[in-house]
C-alpha cells in the first residue's frame, strides 16, 4: 500500500521568529519550522512587521509570507477596526484563492485570524486546528486600554467577538490546549472533550542548560555582570501584564533586607501596548536604585543570561504558558514564579521553585524570602526544576505536532 501524501500546511499566525523577538513569535517559529523539519510542506501566513520585512521568504525549509498593513493593534482602540479589517480581507482572498494549495490550516491564536481563516475552511472542506496562546484570548478579546477609547460601544463589541471566537473554537477539528488553565477555558467555551489535545510549549534543553561555575564566572565578565553579587534575573517584556511595576515597586524592601542581591532585567517595553520601560527606569532614578537593578535592554543572549544568574522571578499577571519560565527551569535557576500559565504544572514549591499568587506583592516577597533562605539547596531545587522539564522536550513536542497535523487531515 502507497503511504499517504503529507498534508500540506497554511500556519496562520499574527507573529513569527524572525524578525518577532516576542514569545508569541518565537513558539510559533520553532513549531512551524519542527513539522516542516518532519516532511509537513508548511507555509507560513503573518501579518507585515513594522519597519517592513520582506513580502516573501525562505527561513530554512518554511515558506514565510507577510500581509500588510503592518503596526500594532492592541490597545489602539477604533484605530484599529481599519487595520484588522484590511488584514482579514487579505487573508480571505487569499486562503479562497489558494485552496487548492493547503489542506490544513494550524491558527495561532485567537485574536482576529479565525474570525477569516474558520469560514474559508469550512466553505472548501480545510482541517483546521486553532492553537491558543494566551486565556486572556478568550477572557478579554479587546483589551480594558483600547476599550476605554471606545465610548459605550467598547461595552457591547468584546460580547461579540467572544461570540464569534466561540464559535470559531467549535468550528475547528482540534484545539490545542497549551496547560491546564487553557484547557479548561476551552472546555467552558463549549469544544468537545474529544477534539481537545493537550500540548505543551516545548523548550530546546540542550540549548537551555546549566554551566559549571568556571564558565558563568565567564559569562558575567562578557555581560557585564558583577561577580560578587547575587544575580535576581527577569527575561521578558517591560510590561505590566508582566508584573514588572509590581517587582520594581517591590524592590527596595526586597533590597534593603539583602544588600547583596542585583536585579537584572533583560528586554523592553517597546512595541508592547502596555510598556512600562519608562515608569520603570523613572521610578529607580527616584528612588536612587541605580546600584540595585540593571537594565540589560532588549537582546538575543537570553540563554547566556539565564546561565550567568543565580536565581529567576517571573511575577507575570497571566500567561498561555510561559516560555521564559521554561528557559529558566530547564537552565536549572531556582524560580520564584507567579501561579499562572503552566507553572503550577512544573513546579513543586520548596522543591522545584517558589510559587506565590500574581498581583500579591508581599506573597512575591515572601516567595523570595523563602527562595534565599534555602541558598545551600539551590543546586539541587534547580536540578529538580530542569527534571520537570523532560516531558516538555522541543523534539517531543513536534513529533507530537506533527502527528496531530497528519491525523487532522485525514
Amino acid at each position: 500500500m502507497q503511504a499517504a501524501s503529507p498534508p500540506r500546511v497554511y500556519w496562520l499566525t499574527e507573529e513569527f521568529f524572525p524578525p518577532e523577538v516576542g514569545g508569541t513569535g518565537v513558539v510559533a517559529g520553532s513549531l512551524s519550522r519542527g513539522i516542516a523539519e518532519r516532511g509537513i510542506p508548511t507555509v507560513v501566513i503573518t501579518r507585515q512587521t513594522e519597519p517592513p520585512s520582506a513580502k516573501v521568504e525562505q527561513i530554512e525549509r518554511v515558506r514565510v509570507r507577510r500581509i500588510s498593513p503592518g503596526g500594532r493593534m492592541k490597545g489602539a482602540g477604533w484605530k484599529a477596526l481599519p487595520v484588522m479589517i484590511g488584514f482579514l480581507l487579505r487573508l480571505t482572498t487569499l486562503l479562497v484563492i489558494e485552496a487548492r494549495r493547503y489542506d490544513l490550516v494550524v491558527i495561532s491564536g485567537m485574536k482576529i485570524i479565525p474570525l477569516a481563516a474558520v469560514p474559508v475552511c469550512r466553505l472548501f472542506g480545510k482541517a483546521i486546528i486553532i492553537r491558543l496562546e494566551s486565556p486572556f484570548e478568550l477572557v478579554e478579546p479587546i483589551s480594558a486600554e483600547a476599550l476605554g477609547t471606545m465610548g459605550l460601544a467598547g461595552r457591547l463589541l468584546p460580547r461579540v467577538l467572544r461570540w464569534f471566537q466561540r464559535n470559531a473554537l467549535r468550528g475547528a477539528d482540534q484545539v490545542v490546549a497549551i496547560s491546564q488553565e487553557m484547557e479548561s477555558r476551552v472546555l467552558e467555551a463549549g469544544v468537545p472533550q474529544e477534539r481537545v489535545r493537550r500540548i505543551p510549549n516545548g523548550i530546546d534543553m540542550r540549548k537551555y542548560s546549566p554551566v559549571s561555575a568556571q564558565e558563568r564566572t565567564t559569562l558575567r565578565s562578557q555581560l557585564g555582570i558583577p561577580q560578587e553579587c547575587t544575580i535576581v534575573l527577569f527575561v521578558g517584556r517591560l510590561s505590566r501584564a508582566k508584573g514588572v511595576v509590581l517587582l520594581i515597586e517591590a524592590w527596595p524592601e526586597i533590597a534593603r533586607r539583602h544588600p547583596e542581591l542585583r536585579l537584572l532585567l533583560v528586554g523592553s517595553g517597546e512595541g508592547s501596548w502596555d510598556d512600562c520601560e519608562e515608569h520603570v527606569r523613572e521610578f529607580v532614578r527616584s528612588h536612587g536604585m541605580q546600584e540595585t537593578v540593571i537594565f540589560a535592554g532588549r537582546s538575543d543572549r537570553a540563554v547566556q543570561y539565564m546561565q550567568a544568574a543565580d536565581m529567576f522571578l517571573f511575577p507575570s499577571e497571566y500567561e498561555g504558558f510561559g516560555l521564559s519560565v521554561a528557559e529558566a527551569l530547564s537552565s536549572a535557576l531556582p524560580s520564584v514564579l507567579s501561579t499562572v500559565g503552566a507553572a503550577p504544572e512544573l513546579i513543586e514549591h520548596g522543591l522545584s521553585g517558589f510559587l506565590f499568587p500574581p498581583k500579591n506583592a508581599p506573597a512575591m516577597i515572601e516567595a523570595v524570602e523563602e527562595c534565599l533562605a534555602q541558598r545551600a539547596r539551590w543546586s539541587e531545587i534547580g536540578l529538580a526544576g530542569r527534571e520537570a522539564m523532560r516531558p516538555y522536550d522541543l523534539d517531543r513536542i513536534l513529533d507530537a505536532y506533527a502527528e496531530l497535523c497528519r491525523q487532522a487531515a485525514r
